[in-house]
């Protein structure tokens, strides 16, 4: 047996870009934020696993977030050390529990917090159903941030007080959308 052991690997040459981020102020202590990822080649070939894999090893979401902050930094997913996030980590929803769970988000009644205006929900509802085309898989970070001041992953995760992130693959389109919800 020779030391040289050819390894099958995943091919390297899937480039993802960064294509655009918008926002979307919700209130005084809330936004959402959509971040574009685009892909020269076809994604429709691949597993959505294999795509949430390559964007996690590439750090193509890494950044840093607060309320009324979004820096790309590598190491941080958010609250969130990148390390430690997996493709595990994201759960698959169908078409319906996606919007349900966003809508359920959207509407629950926070302390100290404004409830959002019903303009704003509308637009941001009528938003997120534009980019949720036909062959859109849906997927929601399912990690929370922690509510121990001792626990907290890094030094950015005290700014929030919740936060969520959904992934929508759109194989039509070759594309994947990153929704995030931050709430100070």
């Amino acid at each position: 047996m020779t030391k040289n052991k050819k390894i099958i690997s995943f091919p390297d040459n899937l480039n993802i870009k960064l294509s655009g981020i918008d926002a979307m102020r919700l209130h005084d202590h809330g936004q959402a934020i959509f971040v574009y990822l685009t892909f020269e080649d076809n994604i429709e070939q691949r597993e959505n696993s294999f795509l949430i894999n390559r964007i996690i090893d590439k750090g193509t979401l890494d950044f840093q977030i607060t309320d009324f902050m979004f820096n790309k930094v590598k190491g941080f997913h958010g609250p969130f050390k990148s390390k430690l996030i997996k493709e595990s980590d994201y759960v698959k929803l169908s078409e319906k529990s996606f919007f349900k769970k966003l809508s359920t988000i959207i509407s629950t009644e926070r302390i100290h917090t404004p409830k959002i205006d019903g303009k704003r929900t509308k637009s941001l509802l009528e938003k997120v159903s534009l980019i949720a085309k036909k062959d859109t898989d849906f997927y929601f970070l399912e990690k929370e941030i922690s509510a121990e001041a001792l626990k907290f992953e890094h030094e950015w995760s005290h700014a929030l007080t919740e936060y969520y992130e959904f992934l929508l693959i759109n194989n039509s389109s070759n594309n994947i959308f990153s929704l995030l919800l931050a709430y100070d």
